[in-house]
């Protein structure tokens, strides 16, 4: 499955390049390529075969762990945002942790309008 899941849809210069021998991953946001990634669960290899490349070992996940989790460890957090105030209650919840807003520096001198609408015209 997956070495037809390689030929099919893993294409040259666009989902990854070939560099020295290897196969390389093209970040599909960013249009980078990752030198240090690769593809879990056989795809990598299946991609070297259909180069013709050496055939490097599969990579291991050994531990997993979530963002909250990661943030429950810590007795303390802190960060800058401009919503942890609207979702307090998810924070509570997740976390046990109030959300404190510090007050802006200077007063906000933003004139928020009435909303809008305007209807589009069928006269073209």
């Amino acid at each position: 499955m997956n070495a037809l899941n390689a030929k099919k849809f893993y294409r040259r210069d666009v989902q990854y390049i070939v560099r020295n021998g290897k196969a390389l991953i093209i970040n599909e946001l960013t249009g980078r390529v990752e030198e240090k990634r690769r593809w879990s669960e056989g795809i990598h290899q299946a991609v070297e075969a259909k180069e013709g490349l050496q055939i490097q070992p599969d990579s291991v996940v050994v531990a997993q762990i979530t963002y909250q989790s990661l943030f429950k460890l810590y007795p303390k957090l802190s960060g800058m945002t401009g919503t942890a105030k609207t979702e307090e209650k998810e924070f509570l919840k997740m976390f046990q942790m109030p959300v404190v807003e510090v007050p802006t520096n200077l007063p906000n001198i933003r004139q928020d309008l009435p909303i809008q609408a305007f209807a589009l015209s069928d006269k073209s």
